[in-house]
């Protein structure tokens, strides 16, 4: 074999190997090892390229092929987490809400010092959202003052909870109980809310976990034209740190959640941004409360976060297991750094509960 070749065949081994911790990250208690979590952030670049070694071997030495197609293979579950090709499901004759997810960033799109400008983009932000009035439940995170007067103008006829951490709820229908789960910070949280239907009463949990708030480091990097080895390995440390600190958080917030929602007396949906992709201990937790709705109904490549970092799902709909998950769309929008996600659900007849 010529030297390249098994420096490339190395290499093929390395990028497996790291994909298999990938494909344990899900399962690992990031207060174990909070390495393991690292790799599953970057699984959709370790698929592209076990793909990318797939296709080099096919040309090169063929019994080599198999060294990432295998392991491709034994993640087939984790790749249904990136990439999904589902068909809608026509309604069965059950009811149906629509419902969406939307991390709008306080609305930042409108910013800018020019008023005149300024009006103009919040006004084309306002008849974006207003495409969506209609939808039965939105949740919606990292919403201060500014993004609050443009959904109280945008949703006039909707029920509205928000208490000033980020995350709000809106519904047509009226609540009947609802409630925070404390994270402790003033920047994330989770709100949940007990919503009559008419035909069922359901809980709906709107979260923003703990951020990574490595983005802006990432592209600062990135962006560096002359490298000062000893600085950027100093920004990368910090950046690891970040992740790790982090990442402990959303997986603690993510098991406040799940004791929270195991103790509902309705049907649970939780949406909201996760911050952490589908190789993750917070996406493990939250998933085993309901059916991920990207999964059931997705089509396509299933990227939420529109910021620096490529091909990252970190915003979810997870839909109790006594319902069904009809439609799935990810809404490709220019206001935010997430997009929006929106689902219908339908009820199954003989199901439901009668309000008394």
């Amino acid at each position: 074999m010529k030297f390249l070749d098994k420096g490339i065949l190395l290499l093929n081994i390395g990028v497996v190997i790291a994909t298999l911790f990938a494909y344990l990250a899900p399962v690992i208690d990031p207060e174990l090892t909070w390495t393991i979590s690292f790799f599953g952030l970057f699984y959709p670049v370790l698929l592209i390229l076990n793909l990318g070694f797939v296709v080099f071997w096919i040309f090169k030495k063929t019994s080599y092929l198999w060294l990432s197609l295998i392991c491709i293979a034994l993640g087939y579950s984790q790749l249904k987490g990136f990439m999904a090709f589902n068909s809608e499901i026509v309604e069965q004759g059950g009811e149906t809400i629509t419902f969406m997810t939307y991390n709008i960033s306080n609305a930042s799109f409108g910013y800018d010092k020019k008023k005149k400008n300024r009006d103009e983009k919040k006004e084309a932000f306002i008849e974006f959202l207003k495409q969506y009035k209609e939808t039965d439940i939105f949740c919606i995170q990292e919403v201060g003052a500014y993004a609050y007067d443009i959904l109280k103008k945008t949703f006039p006829s909707h029920h509205m909870y928000y208490k000033e951490k980020g995350a709000v709820i809106l519904s047509k229908y009226p609540f009947i109980k609802k409630g925070e789960i404390d994270f402790g910070t003033i920047t994330n949280s989770c709100l949940w809310a007990d919503i009559n239907l008419k035909f069922d009463t359901i809980r709906v949990y709107s979260y923003h976990l703990q951020s990574n708030r490595i983005s802006a480091d990432a592209e600062k990097l990135a962006n560096q034209t002359e490298i000062d080895q000893k600085k950027a390995w100093y920004d990368i440390k910090g950046m690891l740190r970040k992740f790790r600190n982090h990442h402990l958080a959303r997986s603690r917030q993510a098991e406040k959640i799940e004791d929270h929602a195991k103790k509902s007396p309705y049907k649970n949906i939780l949406a909201g941004d996760l911050n952490d992709p589908p190789q993750s201990y917070t996406y493990h937790v939250l998933s085993e409360l309901g059916q991920d709705a990207f999964r059931e109904r997705g089509y396509g490549i299933g990227t939420t976060y529109a910021g620096k970092i490529p091909l990252l799902r970190i915003d979810y709909i997870f839909v109790d297991k006594a319902l069904k998950v009809n439609t799935f769309d990810i809404i490709k929008d220019s206001f935010s750094d997430h997009y929006a996600v929106s689902s219908t659900i339908e009820f199954p007849e003989g199901n439901n509960e009668e309000e008394q």
